[in-house]
């Protein structure tokens, strides 16, 4: 058995590990993952797709505040005492104000009830999922394409998984369509967006007045970034949803199917479900 958390897990790592049964992968994405190497192995790859959707959306909701209430702004008056300067910025209300959601899984449909109860009004859009099946799960949700989203959207916050049809969706045209002064929070992974520098340059041309970033293109970001240093961005190191309640759920749920696994059973969470049927021969 292996658990990953943030580490790299490639084809020749996995080439190494003989006698590997399964690797628990501690939250939702499995893109730090091999997984077709892994089911070509019959190494099934468990995970835990429900335990971070609140710590994760409530994180998210976080950091839209603390960028349209301008926190890291206010905050640099004081410490730089330019407490003369203080009313020159102007916070946002999010009453009134239009969240786009992009990625409408499980996560974003949770953002979209904690938006719906601060009166934003709610766009969504989801590049990976059918329309068809996508509803507003009891909230007000309007479904758009992501150009219309972008242009639409006071704030706008990425919930989509890293795939080949989302990496570098969020790039420097997408970026211009926004209107002047929007908010953009990532707290689904770096590469979305097509680079850091395309959020610095909507930073300073003013087409952002603020980020909220969980998720970098490279991680950790380098230390002289001018990202970790404009106080009109909010940073955490991929970490928004990691509370204690989540580590509990997280690991009793690997534990539960990675026993599974072990006793030649069915595992709740299985991202490749192909490699069972070769689990016996490939990695025994």
């Amino acid at each position: 058995m292996l658990i990953v958390r943030a580490e790299r897990l490639t084809e020749a790592d996995l080439g190494r590990a003989g006698k590997l049964r399964v690797i628990a992968r501690t939250g939702v994405g499995v893109d730090n993952i091999d997984v077709a190497a892994a089911t070509r192995m019959g190494i099934p790859v468990v995970f835990a797709p429900g335990a971070g959707v609140r710590p994760i959306a409530e994180g998210a909701m976080a950091l839209i505040l603390a960028a349209a209430k301008r926190l890291g702004e206010l905050g640099a008056v004081l410490r730089q005492d330019l407490w003369p300067t203080r009313y020159a910025l102007e916070p946002l209300d999010l009453k009134g104000a239009t969240l786009g959601i992009v990625g409408f899984g499980r996560i974003g449909r949770e953002v979209a009830k904690l938006a719906a109860s601060f009166g934003m009004r709610i766009l969504a859009c989801d590049p990976i999922a059918e329309p068809a099946v996508l509803d507003g799960d009891g909230v007000g949700v309007e479904f758009v394409d992501l150009p219309d989203l972008m242009k639409a959207a006071d704030v706008v916050s990425l919930h989509c998984p890293l795939t080949d049809e989302t990496r570098g969706m969020i790039d420097a045209e997408a970026m211009a369509s926004m209107k002047p002064g929007a908010i953009l929070v990532n707290v689904a992974r770096g590469g979305v967006v097509a680079s850091d520098q395309v959020l610095i340059d909507a930073l300073e041309r003013g087409q952002l007045s603020g980020l909220g970033l969980d998720v970098f293109e490279q991680e950790p970001p380098a230390p002289d970034s001018p990202l970790l240093v404009d106080p009109r961005v909010i940073c955490t190191p991929h970490t928004i949803g990691l509370t204690r309640q989540w580590n509990q759920r997280v690991f009793s749920s690997l534990a539960a199917d990675v026993t599974r696994v072990l006793a030649g059973q069915e595992p709740q969470h299985l991202a490749n479900p192909a490699a069972l049927s070769g689990a016996g021969s490939a990695a025994s």
